[in-house]
């Protein structure tokens, strides 16, 4: 390491899981004396971040349930994947993208890595992207996921401009959120689609229209074939996509970036997923009509820039649904809420 790290707890603070389970209380242990050194013999680029705040995510809990192979994942798991907080140490090749010890930063961490429900985690450099001074911790680590998963999303997938027409299916959730103001500022007519209770929500974030589901069936409302994009982070996209050659235009696309909660209960169903999606674009590309496009977002602190420098210069700010304590029961009952899919905006655990 190029730092003197003397000044660094012995342990740590650390929630871990170990065993698959669909419960998170049954695979959830709270570890007040986590090891760091271990964790902080840092090599090649990666830094060690003093974690402030992190944020769940649904694929949180889906990793847990045993349809990855474990032999990709850590024999011991911190689960999360977003971060906000200061890098206290960096390892001798960390040095490409400027970052040094003191620097305030924001990450995606990659799922077989050290995860976020822990007081220090180490981070590739080039994961990182700079925290906008603007945001507390706990409104910074709402963005990582989400924001790099939009952005691959909405411009990269969807190649979104100015004057387009853009669907997103759960306008109001953790993802949905932010779809909608990324795709208002890059200037795009944003329909928004969410329950009753949100509407105003999902109105406050810009959406141009909001369709409340629980009133309007929103493949029948609308049928006249001029959305560029359809985006769906709820995974309800099957019945969209039926009706997709009525609702998008013949270049647009169905971008989805959720399956059902079950795709990672096991290797049948993960299997079982990707054989729907290969379906799915195969059937696209022989039609000639929209594509169809299902991904997962992966780490690049490059592109988290980008989105977060596009949602700070718009004065954008998270919606968060709740700040947790870090505490086992307070975790628990914030995993309990992200099943439920009934957040608005992120659930973030506050961890120093």
């Amino acid at each position: 390491m190029s730092d003197n790290t003397s000044h660094l707890p012995q342990t740590i603070k650390s929630v871990q899981w170990t065993t698959p389970s669909l419960s998170p209380k049954e695979a959830l242990t709270f570890n007040e004396s986590a090891p760091l050194l271990p964790t902080a013999s840092l090599t090649g680029s990666n830094v060690l971040v003093k974690v402030h705040a992190a944020a769940l995510n649904p694929v949180d809990w889906k990793l847990m349930r045993g349809g990855v192979p474990r032999l990709l994942m850590p024999k011991i798991k911190v689960p999360g994947l977003d971060i906000s907080g200061t890098i206290v140490a960096v390892g001798p090749k960390a040095n490409k993208r400027g970052f040094k010890v003191g620097d305030e930063v924001v990450a995606m961490l990659h799922f077989s890595q050290s995860g976020a429900l822990t007081e220090y985690t180490v981070v590739g450099e080039a994961y990182l992207a700079r925290k906008p001074e603007r945001w507390t911790h706990e409104q910074a680590a709402a963005w990582p996921l989400v924001a790099t998963t939009v952005w691959q999303a909405v411009v990269v997938r969807g190649n979104v401009k100015k004057g387009d027409k853009v669907l997103i299916n759960g306008a109001s959730g953790g993802t949905g959120t932010v779809g909608v103001q990324i795709a208002k500022a890059l200037g795009a007519y944003v329909v928004g689609v969410c329950s009753t209770d949100n509407v105003e929500l999902v109105k406050k974030l810009g959406a141009d229209e909001v369709v409340d589901y629980k009133k309007e069936n929103v493949t029948e409302k609308y049928t006249n074939q001029d959305f560029d994009l359809i985006f769906d982070t709820v995974g309800s996209a099957a019945e969209i996509w039926a009706k997709s050659a009525t609702i998008l235009k013949p270049s647009g696309n169905l971008v989805r970036i959720s399956g059902p909660d079950n795709t990672m209960d096991t290797p049948f169903t993960f299997l079982a997923a990707g054989a729907e999606i290969g379906y799915h674009k195969i059937s696209s590309f022989l039609k000639r009509g929209p594509g169809y496009h299902l991904f997962t977002a992966f780490p690049d602190g490059e592109v988290l820039a980008k989105a977060i420098n596009l949602l700070d210069e718009a004065q954008a700010d998270p919606v968060i649904d709740s700040v947790n304590e870090f505490t086992l029961p307070a975790v628990l009952a914030a995993f309990d809420k992200s099943q439920s899919h009934r957040a608005k905006g992120k659930i973030v655990i506050k961890i120093a």
